[in-house]
C-alpha cells in the first residue's frame, strides 16, 4: 500500500514538471507579442504567385532574440497587410529574394507569429573591387643599375636641356596647398552663380523631371497609417476572411464602416471574450490602421469592454 501511494505521489510531481518544460520548449521558438525589430536584414519573399489570397514572408539573414524566445536564421515570418508591404512589393518590383533592412513589430496569434513593416531600405549586393596586378620587378646588375625587362617598353634617352625644362616645369606646377593658385571653375558654375542656366542643364532638368512623373505613374500613391483612438463598435465574423471591427453607429441611420483586424494577441483575448456571451459585446478599441491594395486593416492595440446602463451586471 506504502509503495502505490509513494508511485502516485511521484507521478503526480513528475507530469506537471514535464508539461512545463514542454511549454517552455515549444515557447522557444515563438518571439513575444509587441516586440520590435530594428534594422534585421532579411529577404522578402512570395509564396505562391497563383494562391489567394497573395501571402509574402520575410526571411530572416541572421537569428532574432527577445530575451525570451529565438528565432533562427532562415526562418521565414509571414507579412501582414499593411502600406509599408505595399511600397516593399512596389520597391521589389516582382523581383523575388530581394534584400531589405526591415523595421517593425512581431505580433503572435494562435502559437504563430506574424510582423507588421514599418519601415524598409533596400539593400543591393556589392561585388568586391579586383586587386590590381603586381607589377614585375626590374632586375638588378651587380653594380645596382635596373635592368629592363623583354616585356617592358624600350627607354628613351632624354636630353639634359629637355630635363632641365621638365624639371622646371615641374617646380613651377602649382600645388593644392598653394594659397596663390588660381581655381579656374567650370563653365556651368560660372553661369550659374551669374543666375543663368546652361543649355545642358535645362536638358538634365527636363528629362529628371519627366523620369520622376514616369514613377510616379508606375509606383501610385500609397496612404499613409494613422492612429485609432477609443472607438466604440462590434467584433463581427465574416463568412469568408477573418474577423473585422465593425464601428456602433449608436442608433444613428449612417453606413457602418468595418476594418479587417490583423492577427495579435489583443485579436485573440477580444475573440475570446466575445465567445464568452452569447449577445454582441460592444468594444472600445485603439490601434494602427493601415491600407492594402485598397482594403483597410486595424491592428489592435487595445480593447475594452464598454459597459452601458443595460449591461452593468455583465
Amino acid at each position: 500500500m506504502v509503495s502505490v501511494i509513494s508511485i502516485l505521489v511521484l507521478l503526480i510531481s513528475v507530469v506537471p514538471t514535464a508539461s512545463a518544460l514542454g511549454a517552455g520548449t515549444a515557447r522557444k521558438d515563438l518571439l513575444r507579442d509587441g516586440f520590435g525589430l530594428a534594422g534585421v536584414d532579411g529577404e522578402l519573399v512570395r509564396q505562391d504567385s497563383n494562391a489567394s489570397p497573395e501571402l509574402w514572408f520575410f526571411k530572416f539573414a541572421t537569428d532574432v532574440n527577445d530575451g525570451r524566445g529565438r528565432v533562427g536564421a532562415g526562418t521565414s515570418l509571414e507579412l501582414l497587410p499593411s502600406s509599408t508591404l505595399e511600397r516593399m512589393t512596389l520597391e521589389a518590383g516582382g523581383h523575388i529574394g530581394k534584400s531589405f533592412k526591415l523595421d517593425g513589430r512581431v505580433t503572435k496569434y494562435k502559437d504563430r507569429n506574424f510582423i507588421f513593416p514599418i519601415y524598409f531600405l533596400p539593400l543591393a549586393k556589392t561585388r568586391r573591387p579586383k586587386s590590381p596586378s603586381l607589377q614585375e620587378p626590374r632586375e638588378q646588375t651587380k653594380e645596382g643599375q635596373p635592368v629592363e625587362s623583354p616585356n617592358s617598353a624600350p627607354m628613351k634617352e632624354v636630353p639634359e636641356a629637355n630635363l632641365s625644362a621638365e624639371s622646371g616645369k615641374r617646380q613651377h606646377k602649382p600645388t593644392i596647398d598653394d594659397p596663390d593658385d588660381e581655381l579656374h571653375a567650370p563653365q556651368e558654375i560660372v553661369e550659374i552663380l551669374n543666375g543663368g542656366r546652361t543649355e545642358a542643364l535645362m536638358r538634365r532638368d527636363s528629362k529628371t523631371v519627366k523620369g520622376i512623373r514616369t514613377e510616379r505613374a508606375k509606383h501610385p500613391a500609397v496612404k499613409r497609417d494613422f492612429v485609432l483612438v477609443d472607438r466604440s463598435g462590434f467584433l463581427c465574423k465574416q463568412d469568408k476572411g477573418g474577423p473585422v471591427f465593425s464601428f456602433d453607429a449608436l442608433g444613428r441611420n449612417i453606413q457602418q464602416v468595418s476594418l479587417r483586424l490583423l492577427p495579435c494577441e489583443t485579436l485573440e483575448r477580444t475573440e475570446r471574450q466575445q465567445s464568452a456571451e452569447v449577445d454582441p459585446v460592444r468594444f472600445k478599441i485603439a490601434g494602427i490602421v493601415t491600407e492594402y491594395k485598397g482594403n483597410h486593416y486595424l491592428l489592435p492595440e487595445r480593447a475594452v469592454q464598454a459597459y452601458g446602463h443595460e449591461n452593468f451586471g455583465r
